[in-house]
C-alpha cells in the first residue's frame, strides 16, 4: 500500500529539491546587523574650545561625556597607534568629555580592537586622540553610539578650515 506522501508527483519532488540546493548555494542567510553599544556618550555641555596653534576660539562647541573603561587612557597626537602619546586620561568613568570621532587606524588592547578615535584634551591640557577600545559599551570596529561626528562641507568648496579637534 502507498502512503500520501509516495503520491507526490515527481516533478513537485524534483521542484522542492531544486529550491533548497539553490538556497544552499546563495549562502547562510544574512544576519542583520546589531548596535552593541550599551553605553553611548551622554550629557552635551557647551565649552568655548581654543585652537592651541592658532588662538582662534570656537565658542559654545557641543562636547558630549563617555563612559571609559578604566584610567590612564592614552592621548595620541593624531588618529594612529604609532603617533606620539601626547597626554593621558586619568580618570575612568563618566569623567572625561570628547568633541567628535572620526575613524583612524587600528587600535588593539587585549581583545578589543577598533578604528574609531574620539577627540579631546588630555588633563595636560594637550589636544588629540583617544582610541575607542578604552569606550565602555561597544564592540570592536563600532563607533560610540552618542558621540557625534564632524560635519561634512556642503559650501561649494568655500569652507573655512575644520576645526583642529576635528583634523
Amino acid at each position: 500500500m502507498r502512503t500520501p506522501s509516495m503520491r507526490t508527483p515527481f516533478r513537485v519532488r524534483l521542484a522542492a529539491l531544486a529550491v533548497v540546493a539553490l538556497a544552499g548555494l546563495a549562502g547562510p542567510a544574512a544576519v542583520p546587523a546589531q548596535a552593541t553599544d550599551n553605553v553611548p556618550c551622554h550629557t552635551t555641555v557647551k565649552r568655548d574650545l581654543v585652537d592651541p596653534s592658532s588662538g582662534r576660539t570656537w565658542p559654545g562647541t557641543d562636547v558630549m561625556y563617555c563612559n571609559l573603561t578604566r584610567g590612564h587612557v592614552p592621548v595620541h597626537a593624531s588618529r594612529s597607534p604609532g603617533s606620539p602619546v601626547v597626554g593621558h586620561l586619568e580618570q575612568g568613568g563618566a569623567a572625561n568629555w570628547f568633541v567628535t570621532e572620526k575613524k583612524g587606524e587600528t587600535y588593539r588592547d587585549c581583545a578589543a580592537e577598533n578604528n574609531w578615535w574620539a577627540s579631546t584634551r588630555a588633563d595636560n591640557g594637550r589636544w588629540g586622540w583617544t582610541p575607542e577600545v578604552y569606550f565602555a559599551g561597544g564592540g570592536n570596529y563600532e563607533d560610540d553610539a552618542g558621540l557625534l561626528m564632524p560635519g561634512s562641507c556642503t559650501c561649494a568648496n568655500t569652507c573655512a578650515p575644520a576645526p583642529f579637534w576635528a583634523r
